[in-house]
């Protein structure tokens, strides 16, 4: 087995202290702890904690944006919007940690998200107004805000991922047969795609 790199381990450890505590309770203290090492070691690859906090979450960001723009090419206006919606929920599927610092970026007023994040994230919004342009030119679509959209699509995704335990909970208060069964997550972003699409068409 390969051995992990020191800034790949600090990387891996501090996402999940960001993902889980949020940046403000993030230490440097406490990620030194976990990957083992001091913390004049972290200060080797990152001067402070707001570049580690950068080197975590951007290039999610950007690996985000290149999926909507590789998979979001082909097809007509509501197949590439299907498309569109898939991949980020099956991104948000395939990187926990990102879910939840996004869900708390969203929080907060993304007070903390480096400009070179949204610099990716406004790729995803571009290639989603490209879309909704080609759905108008097509008279499939209705003309609709790229902002409004995007929200209508990252809110109930980001929820539904990072409220799971919440739902869980409140199913062991309820016990009651006439709430419906826990969805599947792929489930919920097939329905959250016919659903804004459908609400989209002309």
């Amino acid at each position: 087995m390969a051995k992990v790199s020191k800034k790949k381990l600090i990387i891996e450890h501090s996402g999940k202290s960001f993902s889980e505590l949020g940046y403000e309770l993030t230490s440097l203290e406490s990620v030194a702890k976990k990957c083992g090492i001091t913390k004049s070691a972290i200060y080797y690859h990152f001067k402070d904690k707001a570049a580690l906090y950068k080197a975590v979450v951007c290039p999610e960001f950007t690996a985000l944006a290149q999926k909507i723009e590789e998979y979001t090419q082909t097809g007509n206006a509501v197949q590439r919007l299907n498309a569109y919606i898939h991949t980020f929920g099956e991104f948000l599927i395939s990187n926990p940690d990102f879910s939840a610092i996004f869900a708390r970026e969203i929080a907060n007023g993304s007070k903390t998200i480096p400009d070179e994040c949204i610099e990716q994230l406004s790729r995803t919004i571009k290639q989603l107004a490209k879309i909704l342009h080609a759905g108008i030119s097509e008279r499939v679509f209705e003309e609709e805000s790229p902002f409004l959209i995007q929200m209508m699509i990252v809110t109930p995704l980001i929820s539904c991922h990072t409220t799971k335990s919440l739902r869980e909970r409140v199913a062991n208060f309820t016990q009651s047969e006439t709430l419906p069964l826990e969805p599947e997550f792929e489930n919920i972003i097939e329905l959250l795609s016919k659903k804004i699409i459908k609400g989209l068409q002309c």
